[in-house]
């Protein structure tokens, strides 16, 4: 591992602030802090920040809690998860869009969405979409292929491609969905409000209208008849005992006792998190693959020399060990949910350091899964990190790519199985050779975006 760290492939990425970010804020850190959030949010991080485990600082007179400490995170997301609830800028983000969807929702709405989806992504279920996903696979391959010599957006691929396997496993084929129109309106809406607005920075009173988002409110609109479509379109529908299929996610979320606006608030909530989180993940993967020939090459490698043919696509993953491990590596550099916040409801004691009811605790995954003192080379891709010795020596909670806690990604298992599957089928038959201008870098838009295309020419093996 160490003659692999030290040659690896160490990506670029944002700078680092300039104010220290810890303690109380000078009036003149302000402005460089609200420019940097409006830029690119990971900005706002020192190189000190990579180094602390606990950093408090006071911001516009609200006490906030700064953790890359794993044992810290652990007492806060999971021990005593009851005492820390939704942080409200995090729901001025993602709640216009998703309202009572599972990501936003609290309390009694969240534990019956959360009811009415678990049966969905149940190990067994999970792995009975398998073959589905490798279908959606072989097809766009297929595609592909045809392609030789092309130059594509990597991005604009993967979205299609991961749509395509919502739609087809959650959705079980339904056409009702026009894929081009929501992948647009999802892109402009992470465009338009994948920031805080200042002022719910500031945290002002939310009827205070928000300036330069009034586009946002036209997408969402958009979005949400569309997705209702869907439903309106399958209540119609015969019932799967009526026409003899499985009863997919759809039917399901159909059938749990929600209303209307539950439903969209859920479908819209899958659709919009499942694939974009998954096809980022799985563009940075493959960027991070054509800039390190010898990583590419081994996982190449692997893929010609497992017995995929006969083996179910739900077990790929345990012929598949490095692959697995560039999944991880990737998801470590690039995390898919790169900020979790909470916000404390009563005073408590977080790994010796008194934390006062109404603290915005913060944790962010980019902090923690580059932590000097915890990873060896951070900044660098290392797959080898995440096999054998080296992968049971990371401390718990020091790798967060779908959360922890009750809130834990319930599509965790989903996303990684069809990620793997997605990789081999591409590997074996084709290479996606980088060809943009410069390396991209990371610009937080709740996912991790980045700054300019990543083009790729397709090569046939």
């Amino acid at each position: 591992m160490e003659d692999l760290a030290r040659t690896a492939f160490t990506p670029p990425k944002p700078p680092y602030a300039t104010y220290s970010g810890v303690g109380k804020l000078e009036l003149s850190d302000y402005w460089t802090y609200f420019r940097a959030m409006q830029r690119n949010p990971l900005e706002i991080w020192g190189e000190h920040h990579f180094s602390i485990r606990l950093a408090p600082f006071r911001f516009l007179g609200r006490s906030s809690l700064i953790v890359s400490d794993p044992a810290a995170i652990h007492h806060c997301f999971v021990s005593n998860a009851g005492n820390y609830g939704m942080n409200p800028l995090r729901q001025a983000v993602l709640r216009p869009f998703l309202r009572d969807g599972l990501l936003t929702a609290e309390g009694d709405v969240w534990k019956t969405a959360r009811k009415a989806v678990s049966p969905v992504f149940t190990p067994r279920k999970v792995n009975g979409f398998a073959p589905q996903i490798r279908t959606v696979c072989d097809i766009t391959m297929d595609g592909l292929a045809a392609r030789d010599g092309e130059t594509i957006s990597v991005s604009d691929l993967m979205v299609e491609l991961t749509l395509d396997v919502l739609m087809e496993t959650l959705f079980s084929g339904d056409e009702a969905l026009d894929k081009a129109r929501f992948t647009r309106g999802i892109c402009e809406l992470l465009e338009i409000s994948g920031l805080p607005h200042p002022f719910d920075l500031m945290h002002l009173p939310g009827w205070l209208p928000r300036i330069g988002q009034g586009r946002s409110r036209t997408v969402i609109k958009d979005l949400r008849d569309q997705v209702g479509a869907v439903a309106a379109a399958r209540r119609a529908a015969p019932s799967p005992d009526q026409s003899g299929r499985s009863a997919d996610f759809l039917d399901l979320l159909l059938g749990a006792g929600l209303d209307d606006t539950a439903v969209i608030d859920n479908l819209l909530t899958f659709l919009a998190a499942g694939h974009e989180t998954t096809a980022r993940s799985l563009a940075w993967t493959l960027y991070l693959l054509s800039r390190d020939p010898a990583s590419l090459a081994r996982l190449e490698a692997e893929v010609d020399a497992a017995p995929l043919d006969t083996t179910e696509p739900a077990d790929w993953s345990r012929c598949l060990p490095f692959t697995e491990a560039v999944l991880k590596e990737s998801l470590r550099l690039y995390p898919s949910a790169p900020m979790l916040a909470r916000t404390s409801k009563e005073w408590d004691l977080v790994t010796g350091l008194p934390v006062p009811a109404g603290t915005d605790v913060l944790v962010s995954t980019w902090l923690l899964h580059r932590q000097r003192d915890i990873w060896d080379q951070p900044d660098a891709f290392v797959p080898d990190r995440f096999l054998g010795d080296a992968a049971s020596a990371i401390p718990r909670d020091a790798y967060l790519p779908f959360g922890l806690g009750p809130r834990v990604c319930i599509g965790a298992r989903f996303a990684m199985m069809e990620m793997v599957i997605v990789m081999a089928s591409l590997a074996r038959r084709l290479r996606l050779d980088f060809a943009g201008e410069r390396d991209p870098v990371p610009v937080m838009r709740i996912t991790l975006q980045p700054d300019t295309d990543m083009p790729m020419t397709i090569r046939r093996r």
